[in-house]
């Protein structure tokens, strides 16, 4: 029997890097992370081991770097839309480019009296932003903004009820619980739309907003309400995606230690979670 090669890929991922912004008085330091892949056409490369149409992974990271150099004040989408575009230009046998670009700022630290052009920066704060574009040699880019790493905790009031049972489920009902998650948040925006800044801005705060001013009856119902609340704050954007991970935030037993734990100490191992995801979209 014979076979033929399918799909096939290859490329890059894990390309951390700073980006600095001198064009403003106050700066703007950003840690960067790229992750390229390539969907393509190269049959003789995994068969026959001929690398003479082979780009090497090495210069996608150059090219993530040096490009990086002309977008230091540019959003995620627009630097890795750039990227994209880049790479089918210059890399004949890539059919389609897969790029996540994410970024969190560094914070200023308030340090007085500095010299001219000297700014000080702590540690980078979260969420991240994040930006995913696909861009196909024969079709039009699909462009996704989004956060990363939203972290939210409420201390009392979420409830979990009424749910199916099998003969394997142990699972207790909780009518007045701690509630954790930690998700990203992906959008899309109307074509010719602008502002992204603002609209990440907007969203994150619609996030915020929408999760203290509900009451979780599981991460379902919660991940719907935040993704509704993004498509009510931002009519730019057409859908929104909700995924991440229902963080299990469990009592310690203190009791060995002769102390009881009256909701004061709680686990925060995030190895195994319950992982939810919904997209909503604009009617």
């Amino acid at each position: 029997m014979g076979h033929i090669i399918g799909d096939h890929a290859y490329g890059e991922s894990g390309i951390e890097f700073l980006l600095v912004d001198r064009g403003q008085p106050e700066q703007r330091v950003r840690r960067m992370r790229a992750d390229v892949s390539f969907l393509v056409d190269l049959p003789e490369v995994y068969r026959d081991g001929d690398n003479s149409r082979l780009i090497p992974t090495g210069a996608i990271n150059n090219t993530v770097l040096a490009l990086g150099a002309q977008h230091t004040d540019a959003e995620p989408e627009a630097y890795a839309l750039a990227l994209a575009k880049r790479f089918l230009a210059a890399i004949p046998p890539v059919e389609t480019v897969d790029l996540h670009l994410s970024s969190s700022e560094l914070t200023h630290l308030e340090t007085g009296a500095q010299p001219p052009g000297v700014r000080h920066f702590g540690a980078a704060s979260l969420p991240r932003d994040h930006a995913h574009v696909t861009l196909p040699r024969d079709g039009e880019p699909v462009v996704r903004g989004g956060l990363r790493d939203i972290e939210l905790f409420v201390t009392a009031g979420a409830t979990f009820t009424g749910f199916a049972r099998d003969a394997y489920t142990t699972t207790q009902i909780f009518t007045d619980r701690v509630f954790g998650a930690r998700l990203d948040v992906t959008w899309q925006l109307a074509e010719g739309s602008a502002g992204r800044r603002c609209v990440r801005s907007r969203a994150l705060q619609a996030v915020a907003g929408a999760f203290t001013a509900h009451t979780s009856r599981s991460s379902q119902h919660t991940f719907h309400e935040l993704g509704a609340a993004v498509l009510d704050a931002c009519p730019d954007v057409t859908l929104v995606r909700v995924e991440g991970a229902h963080l299990t935030r469990s009592l310690v037993d203190l009791s060995p230690f002769g102390r009881e734990n009256d909701g004061r100490v709680y686990t925060a191992s995030d190895s195994q979670r319950s992982t939810v995801s919904v997209v909503v979209n604009r009617t």
